[in-house]
């Protein structure tokens, strides 16, 4: 007796465990392909975080600057609110790209720059007095310290 090709049938089990498979399959290949986007993305912002840093210095060195001037009345405030919406832009954009105490320092840097009234509506900038740059500078300091020393060992475990 020959059999004809459609004749032949996989048993019932057979089918309901290829449909599993199938599924689990996708599932892992779903789970690998989203794994893979957060590792370049983490790749992405260390680099980025390599060049926005020394950027974010240079801009706190020009805020100190034109604090003292500031002081000296050798210039007027524009000069240190220009700096501090330079630097608020740059924060903005390094927010993203940073882990969980690197963006405390961050944040706090942040709402000290836009000083919020009522929780929600963002202050103006040219209030800033000096006192307020000034310690605006100090945080701004240390959290580029802390950001560059993360960056730094975090190059260093690349290794």
């Amino acid at each position: 007796m020959e059999l004809a090709m459609g004749d032949w049938t996989l048993p019932n089990w057979f089918a309901g465990m290829a449909d599993v498979l199938s599924v689990l399959g996708f599932l892992v290949t779903g789970w690998v392909g989203w794994q893979a986007r957060e590792i370049k993305e983490y790749f992405f912002n260390r680099v980025r975080i390599g060049e926005i840093i020394p950027e974010l210095s240079k801009d706190s060195e020009e805020l100190l600057k034109s604090i003292r001037e500031w002081e000296a009345s050798t210039t007027d405030e524009k000069r240190v609110h220009l700096a501090i919406v330079k630097i608020k832009g740059r924060l903005v954009n390094l927010k993203g790209k940073l882990q969980s105490d690197e963006k405390k320092s961050l944040l706090n840097v942040l709402a000290k720059v836009e000083r919020k009234r009522f929780y929600f509506l963002p202050g103006n900038v040219s209030d800033i007095s000096v006192a307020d740059a000034w310690e605006i500078a100090r945080d701004l300091n240390g959290m580029i310290v802390q950001i560059e020393s993360a960056h730094k060992d975090s190059s260093w475990r690349q290794r």
